[in-house]
């Protein structure tokens, strides 16, 4: 064990008085977390690339960097170790004919932690990383080793933030090798918004951004081919027309340079276009400068009993700001707009909701707590933040 100073990815989660372990095996794992008396929680890092306080000055911090690599894979399921990176998994997979179903742009972040937030891509008929989960093997508070693949276990799981266990593996149904062939083009807003049904029912994948400072709209398709003998992989500079195409996990991301905080509401799709209409109304009027731009994503609903986008059919809809930058006036400003058309927050993501207006918004909110309660009922995995809202 070793004091740290530590902070996530933009910033906005500072930790610099910290306690840091790099168990190096499950049972070592399983040591720290039995004998951990406080103070502060028990909590894996991951990559820090989410934006609210998973972490709290004076916690334990898990460096899961010994829990890498593909274990298995056969009959469409692989078994990862539940800190290996994303950007690995796409050619460990590769390696033996599979990939992932569907990815996020950003492929920075941890399995573990990808799954326990809900991390997702766009896809009409695909839902996020999370939903792709058949099984989780994790430490429980109380030291014990635990698999979870019964339909509720897996349920609760899928995303937990962590509050269930730390993540040792994870075994997600995947699919065969597949490439995918990316078009961005640049065109007004209604007509963007025009032809939005349309491209969702012809491309695998479909998303757009609108950027307020110029009040257009960069629209972006992904669709399957055959794995390219000689892919064309340059990234697309953001804001410019263009396309390439290479394997599915060598397209999905894209380089994120510039820190960002972020906030991102899964909306019906009955609403969504409502939704973004008032969000573009709001930010033209008081924010048009912005440079930032807002991100349109749609994807299926799954069953995770905490899934933002349980029950159906969601538009993510995503603010972002300058990590050196106050995000507070933006995010405050547009949060009613995406709660007045029925959104739940991204867990991820910067938010304002307490404890009893996220009860409300998940049926199966007080089950995941008193289940919750059950693997760590001396509440080492919580956070002052996660106490507020699921103790």
């Amino acid at each position: 064990m070793q004091l740290v100073s530590w902070q996530n990815w933009s910033g906005s989660v500072r930790c610099p008085n910290a306690r840091s372990e790099r168990p190096v095996d499950v049972p070592a794992l399983a040591a720290i977390v039995a004998g951990h008396a406080g103070p502060g929680a028990v909590r894996a890092l991951g990559s820090g690339h989410s934006f609210v306080p998973f972490w709290a000055n004076g916690d334990t911090l898990l460096d899961l960097g010994g829990f890498v690599g593909l274990e298995s894979v056969s009959g469409g399921v692989a078994r990862l170790a539940a800190g290996t990176p994303l950007h690995a998994i796409g050619p460990l997979l590769a390696a033996e004919g599979w990939a992932l179903a569907n990815m996020g742009d950003i492929d920075r972040q941890t399995l573990a932690g990808a799954v326990a937030t809900g991390t997702h891509g766009t896809g009409r008929d695909l839902g996020s990383l999370s939903s792709q989960v058949v099984a989780v093997e994790l430490v429980d508070g109380s030291g014990g080793l635990r698999r979870l693949e019964q339909a509720d276990e897996v349920a609760a799981a899928r995303v937990a933030m962590g509050m269930l266990g730390v993540m040792t593996a994870i075994e997600l149904a995947v699919v065969p090798s597949y490439g995918l062939h990316e078009r961005n083009h640049l065109e007004g807003v209604e007509h963007c918004l025009e032809q939005l049904q349309a491209r969702l029912g012809a491309h695998r994948h479909h998303e757009f951004w609108w950027v307020p400072r110029v009040d257009r709209c960069i629209a972006k398709t992904l669709d399957p081919i055959a794995v390219p003998a000689q892919p064309r992989l340059d990234e697309i500079p953001f804001g410019e027309a263009g396309e390439r195409f290479g394997a599915s996990w060598q397209i999905f991301p894209s380089t994120r340079d510039l820190k960002f905080n972020e906030m991102e509401y899964a909306v019906p799709m009955a609403t969504a276009l409502e939704c973004f209409r008032a969000v573009r109304i709001r930010m033209l009027q008081d924010f048009p400068k912005l440079m930032w731009p807002v991100e349109f994503r749609v994807l299926a609903g799954d069953d995770g009993w905490l899934s933002p986008t349980v029950g159906g059919e969601v538009a993510t809809v995503s603010i972002h700001q300058a990590a050196d930058v106050d995000q507070r006036p933006l995010f405050d400003a547009i949060e009613p707009i995406l709660r007045d058309h029925g959104g739940r927050p991204h867990w991820g993501k910067q938010h304002g909701l307490d404890g009893s207006t996220l009860a409300a918004l998940y049926p199966k909110f007080e089950e995941f707590c008193g289940y919750r309660r059950q693997l760590d009922p001396d509440g080492r995995f919580l956070t002052p933040y996660l106490a507020e809202r699921f103790a």
